[in-house]
């Protein structure tokens, strides 16, 4: 018989069989949410608790943060480096992996497999997040790593009537409806309110309850992307990992157009994204307990039982397009290389920069915008390609606006706007930037010589307009750095 929706809301938010979330996540909730609170503070609780003091540590040194180019070593600096909210994010998946890893029993629901797709979602998440140019990339991870815990707590206080959703399941595909007629409620709703007992982020209960997208259409995107990157991460880690019997099976060829729709991700990102998922998961199994015979017994291999809908005859066009690339992009890194060699000249080494770059990379627009008035302006200099005429030395951006080349100038940072029509980067880019551009997709590398950023390289596909794929955007970062040494070389 169906349980009642209310008492069971109130079971969940009353119980005490649920355990309290670590004293340590309150102390760093409370603390970070003071605004007169410093590092140091945050440094102090986090300190007595040596295994969180590696992970923060293990965060600030990642590669989302390795532009700053040093090892960073204090727990303070890795603070400060992250902010406040990265960091309760860092602590909050941490602290609430531990707490719910107690809530283990003995009944039908198959812990491990949870766990498994539950990490294989948040790695999912964030390496989506790191490719769209979402800002917290851990706070992508924590809500894919707590996105299920609704299934978790349903299986821990409700055992035999989930073991009936389980029993139902192979015969039901329809698992929210499943557990809404056997439970009362489905897993959303049960995992949303025992976030909102723990006092979880706003935005991670809305994940949390809202991961399957509830109430919105299928190419209908949710106000809240991290909604819409967890639900593909979701998609994501089931192609790749084998999950309980209770979820539905998922075709790769819908999750590719689904991922596509809700975030802009090009398929050919996301198609490297999954090819590399397992291996970023295998890196983090010893920090959830679980082994790589685990892992290996919950893997689908796309290379056998997935071959007929990921490796296609386009897959691999687009494999030996990417190599022909490669090839014709070492070929001219190799004559620039030689080039600036022979040359100490500035004006030269940027010339054959711009050159070398729309040569060996597949751009319809290579742009040199460089400070001017006291750097509080930067001006398209020199540019090849497309529509480029009239953009120099016209084409204007204040570099104290809010937009992605005035960005990528003032913090040094790489960035690649997939999409500005999209929700994701509607926020990064400045009406002005796509006033001159005329380009909704587009890549800004800057060029930094001994720590000071000389101007911005921007690269695009205005004809037509298209992603910048990871691949060619690394070639134009190989290309800069080359240029920027040359450069120092040429000011001694």
């Amino acid at each position: 018989m169906k349980l009642d929706r209310q008492r069971l809301r109130s079971l969940v938010e009353t119980t005490d069989d649920l355990p309290a979330l670590p004293q340590i996540w309150m102390r760093v909730r409370k603390i970070t949410e003071d605004l007169n609170a410093s590092a140091y503070d945050v440094a102090e609780v986090i300190l007595k608790d040596q295994a969180m003091t590696a992970r923060i540590l293990k965060a600030a040194n990642s590669a989302v943060y390795a532009g700053y180019h040093q090892k960073i070593t204090t727990i303070t600096n890795a603070i400060v480096l992250l902010g406040f909210k990265e960091v309760r994010n860092i602590v909050l998946g941490y602290t609430a992996y531990h707490m719910l890893s107690r809530l283990r029993k003995s009944s039908p629901f198959d812990f491990k497999s949870f766990w498994i797709h539950s990490l294989a979602t948040a790695v999912a998440a964030k390496m989506l997040g790191e490719s769209l140019g979402y800002e917290l990339p851990e706070e992508a991870f924590v809500s894919g790593l707590l996105h299920d815990i609704g299934k978790l707590i349903a299986a821990y206080l409700l055992p035999d009537a989930y073991s009936q959703v389980i029993q139902h399941s192979s015969q039901n595909n329809d698992i929210l409806n499943l557990e809404r007629e056997i439970l009362g409620a489905d897993h959303q709703e049960i995992g949303q309110w025992a976030a909102e007992r723990w006092v979880f982020p706003v935005l991670l209960q809305q994940v949390i309850g809202k991961h399957h997208r509830s109430g919105l259409k299928p190419g209908e995107r949710s106000r809240h992307a991290l909604v819409d990157i967890v639900a593909v991460a979701n998609d994501m880690a089931k192609i790749i990992f084998r999950t309980a019997a209770s979820d539905d099976p998922v075709n790769p060829r819908d999750a590719q157009s689904k991922a596509h729709a809700l975030t802009g991700i090009s398929k050919e990102r996301w198609a490297v994204i999954l090819r590399q998922l397992a291996t970023n998961v295998r890196k983090l199994i010893d920090e959830f307990n679980l082994t790589q015979e685990d892992l290996e017994a919950y893997t689908e291999y796309l290379e056998e039982s997935n071959q007929e809908h990921v490796r296609t005859e386009r897959f691999y066009e687009e494999l030996n397009r990417e190599l022909t690339e490669k090839i014709k992009e070492l070929n001219t890194l190799n004559q620039f290389s030689t080039a600036l060699l022979q040359t100490v000249d500035t004006d030269e080494i940027l010339r054959l920069l711009l050159e070398s770059i729309y040569r060996a990379v597949n751009f319809s627009r290579v742009l040199l915008m460089v400070p001017q008035k006291n750097g509080l302006e930067l001006r398209v200099s020199e540019g090849i390609g497309a529509d480029v005429d009239h953009l120099l030395d016209d084409a204007v951006i204040d570099v104290r606006e809010k937009g992605a080349i005035a960005t990528s100038f003032r913090k040094g940072k790489i960035l690649n706007i997939l999409n500005a029509a999209s929700h994701l980067y509607a926020d990064q880019v400045s009406p002005s930037e796509l006033d001159i551009l005329k380009c909704a997709s587009f890549a800004c590398v800057p060029l930094v010589v001994n720590q000071e950023t000389r101007g911005v390289i921007v690269v695009d596909n205005h004809i037509p307009a298209e992603p910048i794929p990871d691949h060619r955007l690394n070639a134009v970062v190989t290309f800069v750095n080359q240029a920027s040494l040359a450069l120092q070389r040429a000011a001694m």
